[in-house]
């Protein structure tokens, strides 16, 4: 296994480990302690939205990181990962202040999305078809 493989399967098992521990930390406030207030979202903000959005990151880039097999789709994957940061970062503000206003939940979803939709195009372009090359001189 080479260093590539390596690296990419670590980021993915970071993301899956970060994932896991939002969900039982969703459990534990939504279930176990019942906690459903508006006061409550900087809990669920630190405890939850934080680590599944980074585990989401990383699992995307550990996958990334496995199957890259062209380089222009790192320019996708790049800028996709700064928009989903900024997303993320901008919804924990949000989130830590208790805002009400849809607007600004408006345009963090409109930023995730434009991530989502980097990140897809930086797949189509790792996985288009290479052309073959033909030797015309005869």
């Amino acid at each position: 296994m080479g260093l590539r493989a390596f690296t990419g399967i670590v980021f993915i098992i970071i993301g899956g480990l970060l994932i896991m521990y939002a969900a039982y930390n969703i459990n534990e406030l939504l279930f176990i302690q019942g906690r459903v207030s508006i006061s409550d979202l900087p809990r669920y903000n630190t405890a939850v939205f934080v680590p599944i959005l980074l585990g989401i990151l990383a699992a995307i880039d550990g996958s990334a990181i496995c199957a890259l097999a062209r380089r222009s789709s790192l320019l996708f994957h790049s800028v996709a990962n700064v928009v989903w940061l900024f997303s993320s970062y901008r919804l924990f503000l949000a989130l830590q202040e208790s805002l009400t206003s849809r607007l600004i939940f408006y345009r963090i979803f409109a930023f995730f999305i434009l991530a989502i939709v980097l990140f897809t195009l930086g797949a189509i372009v790792n996985f288009l078809p290479r052309s073959k090359k033909t030797d015309r001189s005869e």
